[in-house]
């Protein structure tokens, strides 16, 4: 049963008048008239015929328990709140390195990972750069790190395509490394992507451009590029190789200039063991490529 709120008998004796709000004594008192403002000291019977409340040990039933939760709950809001800025700041700098890479006047071409984790976190897990000499990658969701790939490095490219992305123009654009050292670093753990150690069989790394757009277009762009990289570095070891060994054969496909006309018996005669152990050096010192190397033992060898 409930009393209705009004005036009643102050039940601490205090005052004449007390007021009740229908539920619970207040501060506000009245003596001969005149309204003033008391709290109560301690607790004060109800009006008769008022439910008495309930007694502090059951209403503090299970209380630590509530507390726990209360407290678990606002800890989970405030991580998921600091979670959310995390993201947003995190989004914003990439819109701007995105910005950034794209506007570069060096770059051929621009893309980032469209993975599940780009959806879920609206930050892209790696961004993907072409220049005319190299492949530029940036990775990381809690730190980033930019790494890069020569393509005179590159022996081979391959496009991976599963049923999902190929419905999306989506793939993987795969670069198989002459040596796995001159790919980008596997052990960034926090990058969770750009780099796979290699595959059965191979004896060199691959470097992925893990789900991009147009992932054919973006093979057709690099196949050129890398030729022409390529073709630089042979002349270059090449040319590293006569600096080193002037009298020595020439790479294949390069004319040796012709000796100027002596005795045949004007100079010692080459030797042959001593030459192809200086090739075999400069091969295992990567001066020289394999191919290169076989090229320069056969000629060496009258094949």
């Amino acid at each position: 049963m409930s009393v209705a709120a009004g005036w009643l008998a102050d039940p601490g004796g205090a005052h004449e008048l007390r007021y009740w709000d229908g539920a619970a004594w207040t501060d506000h008192v009245s003596d001969q008239g005149v309204a003033a403002v008391d709290p109560p000291v301690g607790a004060l019977a109800p009006p008769p015929g008022a439910e008495a409340p309930a007694p502090a040990a059951a209403a503090g039933k299970g209380g630590w328990k509530d507390k726990l939760k209360a407290a678990a709950a606002t800890a989970a809001t405030q991580g998921k709140q600091l979670a959310d800025q995390a993201k947003s700041a995190a989004g914003e700098q990439q819109a701007k390195r995105q910005e950034q890479l794209a506007n570069d006047p060096n770059t051929l071409w621009f893309g980032s990972s469209k993975s599940a984790a780009t959806n879920a976190t609206g930050v892209s897990k790696a961004l993907y750069r072409i220049t005319k000499d190299r492949v530029w990658i940036d990775t990381g969701l809690l730190g980033v790190r930019s790494e890069q790939v020569p393509l005179w490095a590159v022996r081979d490219i391959d496009v991976r395509q599963s049923v999902l992305q190929r419905g999306k123009d989506v793939g993987d654009v795969v670069l198989h490394l002459e040596d796995p050292t001159l790919g980008v670093d596997p052990g960034n753990m926090m990058r969770m992507g750009g780099y796979q150690a290699s595959e059965p069989g191979m004896t060199s790394g691959t470097v992925i451009l893990d789900n991009i757009e147009e992932p054919y277009k973006v093979r057709d762009l690099l196949m050129p590029l890398v030729s022409d990289a390529r073709s630089k570095k042979m002349i270059e070891r090449q040319s590293q190789y006569l600096h080193v060994n002037p009298g020595g054969v020439v790479a294949a496909g390069m004319a040796a200039n012709p000796p100027a006309a002596a005795p045949a018996s004007s100079g010692p005669p080459v030797d042959v063991a001593d030459q192809l152990r200086k090739l075999a050096a400069l091969r295992d010192e990567g001066i020289l490529s394999d191919e290169e190397f076989a090229a320069q033992k056969a000629r060496l060898l009258g094949g």
